[in-house]
């Protein structure tokens, strides 16, 4: 074998190794990738229900509290009439 036939095939080798770790890596940063999406949307979802679950809370607060009012006035009235 002459000089340059060995350059050849360590290089192709080389490149070989490079072109295989390199493959590897592209294939786990396409992984993260996906899992960075499926993270993203389940955190998106997450935060709509949130959002859903506080406005319903204010609601019913809002609802509790008319209640309150309306059943302190009428237990003031009651305290009136039995005077």
């Amino acid at each position: 074998m002459d000089t340059m036939t060995l350059l050849t095939t360590i290089g192709g080798i080389m490149l070989s190794v490079i072109g295989y770790f390199l493959k590897s890596t592209m294939d786990e940063l396409k992984e993260i990738k996906n899992l960075s999406y499926k993270t993203k949307s389940d955190l998106d979802l997450l935060k709509n229900d949130h959002i859903n679950k506080f406005n319903n809370m204010s609601d019913k607060f809002e609802e509790l509290k008319s209640a309150v009012v309306d059943l302190t006035k009428e237990i003031k009235e009651l305290n009136k009439r039995t005077r």
